[in-house]
């Protein structure tokens, strides 16, 4: 059974952490998760790279943190040779048997418990951005097709000077939700994306479309996906738009978990406490403080 959830779940969100073995150390998921549990988490993302070395040990931790109670979420692989790149022109065959194992494993996941967010890169690369656009849209109507259980949330990218890729722009991702037509396609709002973008201003129509979001704040030199400590994110400013909104779903403190130990380390800290430190903030502004 899950506590109840705390200051996040009275303002509405749901506050969750990007998952992984290593997490863990030599404790159990219960050391680990439950401890955090009572600030709030409630919702644990897991990436399916199932052609990793620790898959097994990763399989075995999602089935377990199931049975405890939490709510998941996926996101599909996004490293090289992932790209949904080509899918729209002759290379649909290529794309589906690359994404189709982690796209399955999600879906059975949906089946037994709910619907279920995949977070979703679009494609990249240096073609045409028209026909990367095509690929991505088509892509997403595939996984739509394929699995009826799952949310694709397509993610808010960063952009590059040399590289096209679909979504690192939120008028983009909006249009992109509009043309698939589907209640069940949103946006993955990663605010340290956005913040790297330069937060420039959302569209009409962007915020009512964001169905996930990933938070995590920048170092000063630079460094992505860290612990909320540099005040370089301007989450709380974007939080408090999406509950005006009403927003009703997950927000996933996305971070690197090596950086998460380095800066411990610096403070003479555990990581633990860097983490729950994470999730006090999030509390705190939650309830309004």
């Amino acid at each position: 059974m899950i506590g109840k959830c705390r200051t996040p779940c009275e303002q509405g969100w749901l506050l969750g952490l990007n998952m992984h073995p290593k997490w863990l150390g030599d404790g159990t998921a219960e050391d680990f998760l439950f401890p955090l549990r009572e600030l709030g988490l409630s919702v644990l993302e897991f990436t399916l790279n199932l052609s990793s070395p620790d898959r097994p040990e990763m399989n075995s931790l999602i089935e377990e943190c199931r049975q405890l109670g939490f709510q998941l979420s996926f996101h599909a692989p996004y490293e090289a040779p992932y790209n949904p790149a080509g899918f729209s022109r002759g290379e649909r065959g290529k794309v589906e048997r690359l994404y189709r194992p982690a796209i399955e494993y999600a879906a059975r996941i949906a089946e037994e418990a709910r619907p279920t967010t995949l977070v979703v890169h679009g494609a990249r690369g240096n073609c045409p951005r028209g026909e990367l656009r095509w690929d991505t849209e088509a892509f997403l109507a595939w996984i739509l097709e394929e699995a009826p259980g799952l949310r694709p949330s397509i993610e808010l990218l960063v952009r590059e000077e040399n590289t096209a890729k679909i979504g690192d722009n939120k008028a983009e991702l909006v249009e992109i939700v509009s043309a698939l037509g589907s209640s069940e396609v949103g946006i993955c709002w990663d605010l340290g994306h956005d913040a790297r973008n330069g937060s420039v201003a959302s569209p009409p129509g962007f915020i009512t479309s964001v169905s996930h979001v990933h938070l995590h704040d920048i170092a000063l030199d630079g460094e992505d996906h860290c612990p909320l400590l540099f005040g370089n994110v301007p989450y709380e400013k974007h939080l408090r738009q999406l509950v005006g909104a009403g927003y009703r779903k997950a927000v996933i403190l996305e971070v690197n978990g090596y950086l998460v130990a380095r800066f411990a380390v610096a403070e003479g800290k555990h990581p633990y406490q860097i983490l729950r430190s994470c999730f006090l903030k999030l509390g705190q502004l939650a309830s309004g403080r």
